[in-house]
């Protein structure tokens, strides 16, 4: 008989498949999520939004808001959520759902380009751009600071890459 190694066994916390879940968030989870968005410069107008609703449901256990842009792309409104752990893009219709989790290890990227009245934020993934148009410059701005400072941070030189001709 044959010994399975189940390789995420040693998880410190297992996470569940939230995409199942159509139950409704408890009110201080909710709470809390609007809150760390607030916190982060979202307007009120972000807190009626499905995107927020949603958003209890795919954060894991230890994970915080860092950074939030609502707004319109090419197919519709959306929201990029940044973690300390990963990035999301979010966007929740009643009979449709699009969630795209972003490590920051394939983000290449990120641009902040500022008009009059509004603002583009895209990130530069390996998986495309996403590209949201958004009129709060202060959370575009805000979601922008904390991932280049993230993936800058994520930056290790390579010690003996690069051949040098003697």
């Amino acid at each position: 008989m044959t010994h399975v190694v189940n390789e995420f066994e040693d998880l410190s916390a297992p996470q569940t498949h939230h995409f199942k879940s159509n139950k409704p968030v408890p009110k201080e989870l909710l709470k809390h999520v609007k809150g760390e968005l607030r916190q982060r410069g979202a307007v009120a107008y972000n807190m009626w939004l499905p995107e927020t609703h949603y958003l209890p449901h795919l954060l894991h256990k230890d994970e915080h808001i860092m950074g939030s842009v609502y707004g319109r792309y090419s197919n519709g409104r959306g929201a990029l959520i940044a973690t300390n752990q990963r990035v999301l893009f979010l966007d929740k219709k009643p009979l449709f759902m699009n969630v795209d989790e972003l490590t920051f290890m394939i983000i290449g990227g990120v641009t902040f380009t500022r008009t009059v009245i509004m603002g583009y934020v895209t990130v530069h993934s390996r998986l495309g751009d996403y590209k949201l148009r958004t009129f709060n410059l202060k959370n575009a701005a805000n979601f922008v600071d904390f991932i280049e400072a993230k993936c800058l941070h994520n930056v290790e030189p390579i010690e003996g890459k690069y051949d040098h001709v003697t």
